[in-house]
């Protein structure tokens, strides 16, 4: 059967071979195995990266992590709020912009996200076994964060729109 193509409009090699294809299913399927994993904790990759985040950064007000996430303010809400109902995180007023709340980790919310790096870095030892050990696997990981900065631009520092308030001595 010829093909439905009109000439020279594609690349002759199989969809299921391409560099696009094989990196959105590797990406579905790191993803999935990971929440797999994480179901044990009740949590997503994504809401282990929220604490991930608040770990790193500190206090952060929703919007903080929706920009730093890359993902909608009505999805980190829903997020926080089962964050909240494990007893992950607490929210608090910010000290000067009282309309501002902040998101931090709480003892339990920080001992399970340790928890969950732990799972997650199984997942990641696999994977390293996979692509052919410890420098493959670093290559790769320099190769997708190279993609995501010409894609993305570079990662930048968590811009609060909140600054803390001033120290008082």
């Amino acid at each position: 059967m010829p093909s439905r193509r009109p000439e020279g409009t594609a690349s002759g090699t199989p969809w299921n071979q391409t560099f696009s294809h094989s990196m959105w299913r590797a990406n579905n399927s790191v993803r999935r195995v990971l929440n797999e994993r994480l179901h044990a904790l009740d949590v997503t990759i994504t809401q282990l990266g929220m604490m991930m985040s608040l770990d790193e950064n500190g206090p952060l007000s929703g919007a903080d992590l929706a920009r730093e996430q890359g993902i909608t303010p009505q999805s980190v809400t829903t997020a926080l709020g089962h964050l909240e109902s494990l007893g992950w995180i607490e929210r608090r007023p910010h000290a000067v912009h009282k309309r501002v709340v902040l998101i931090e980790p709480t003892e339990t919310g920080l001992r399970s996200m340790t928890e969950g790096r732990r799972l997650v870095d199984t997942v990641v030892d696999q994977l390293c076994d996979v692509v052919g050990g410890p420098d493959e696997l670093e290559r790769l990981t320099f190769g997708m964060r190279r993609i995501a900065i010409a894609l993305d631009g570079p990662d930048s520092k968590v811009a609060r729109m909140w600054p803390d308030p001033p120290k008082v001595d």
